[in-house]
């Protein structure tokens, strides 16, 4: 086994823990008895219970971020390919900040300025890791970069934060942009299960 294909062996791990992570998290999101006012932030959630998931959300955005950084060195990826999805890694990093910051956020007013700051954050990381990995997506299906019908993950990954969930989240905090974010989640199990197999084939 060479150095890279060790290497993406090991992001798709971390992507699939990735999911793993967040998974458990969006389904207590949308289960969870509402503790505070949904006007506040850190609806619907005890602020103990707000910041544990704050925390494991800030692990599961940064294990996206080393899994994307693995998926940029595809065999065979293309400059077009390496960049996008490097940028997408970033993207990551920012929602992940964003979480950090709002672990500490608990209860302010949602029109704060604040939240309000807060919410521009998490739209500004969301688009910068969505709109790449649409981009990066692809070059990967065209060239077929990974394994079967898992060369569309990536792609479709993007698609899914663009045209589903960020509508859902514009709508407001409910069960409909609850069970959407599990679904999101979801793709970084199947973008590492297509990692694994294609880096299996090297």
């Amino acid at each position: 086994m060479n150095q890279a294909s060790s290497f993406q062996k090991t992001a798709s791990r971390v992507l699939i823990l990735s999911g793993v992570v967040a998974v458990p998290v969006g389904l207590l999101t949308l289960i969870y008895p509402p503790s505070i006012d949904s006007a506040v932030w850190g609806y619907p959630f005890h602020h103990g219970t707000h910041v544990i998931v704050s925390i494991l959300l800030v692990i599961a955005h940064l294990l996206k971020a080393y899994g994307f950084v693995g998926l940029s060195r595809l065999n065979g990826a293309t400059r077009d390919v390496r960049w996008s999805l490097m940028v997408a890694a970033l993207g990551f990093v920012v929602v992940a900040v964003c979480e950090g910051i709002s672990a500490k956020l608990f209860g302010v007013p949602m029109d704060s300025p604040a939240a309000v700051n807060l919410n521009n954050g998490y739209g500004t990381g969301s688009m910068l890791l969505a709109i790449p990995s649409m981009i990066g997506g692809i070059t990967i299906i065209r060239r077929r970069l990974l394994d079967g019908f898992g060369r569309w993950s990536v792609f479709l990954s993007g698609a899914f934060m663009v045209f589903v969930v960020t509508p859902l989240l514009f709508m407001g905090r409910a069960w409909p942009a609850y069970l959407a974010l599990i679904g999101w989640s979801l793709f970084y199990i199947w973008i590492g299960v297509a990692m694994a197999r294609t880096a299996n084939n090297l």
